[in-house]
């Protein structure tokens, strides 16, 4: 478990379906160093990086986000907070061992790059959200 003081409470939102994930960070453990190594992991590290104004570390955490919204949306969906303990550390984990992001430690909510989950709110579209239209070919 993480002794850091150095924890803070970030939420990652999509701004069109009102999709969001509240992450907690361990900054002393995700440094400026370590987040470089995960955004270089990926193509588009500098389009990333330039979205958030040059600030890696939240690069990195708006980054997680994406991951958390696209694995629970593979899942179809969720909406739990910090709660619900074992969806945290379960959507955690997922997170932790994906690759890139340094795999997961051993009594250690927080992984190898600093981040946890601890709730989400995503619906994945229903029926009546969808419309139709016929096109001509």
């Amino acid at each position: 478990m993480t002794t850091s003081n150095n924890i803070k409470r970030f939420k990652v939102k999509d701004t069109w379906k009102d999709f969001e994930v509240t992450l907690e960070v361990d900054l002393d453990r995700l440094t400026v160093e370590l987040a470089q190594q995960i955004n270089s992991f990926w193509t588009g590290a500098e389009d990333r990086l330039d979205q958030e104004s040059g600030d890696v570390v939240r690069t990195v955490i708006r980054l997680a986000g994406l991951e958390v919204m696209c694995e629970i949306l593979e899942d179809g969906g969720a909406d739990f907070g910090d709660a619900d303990t074992w969806y945290c550390k379960k959507t955690s984990n997922v997170l932790q061992d994906s690759e890139g992001w340094g795999g997961m430690i051993e009594g250690d909510d927080f992984g190898r790059c600093g981040i946890r989950v601890v709730g989400a709110e995503i619906a994945q579209p229903g029926f009546e959200d969808l419309a139709m239209s016929e096109e001509s070919a």
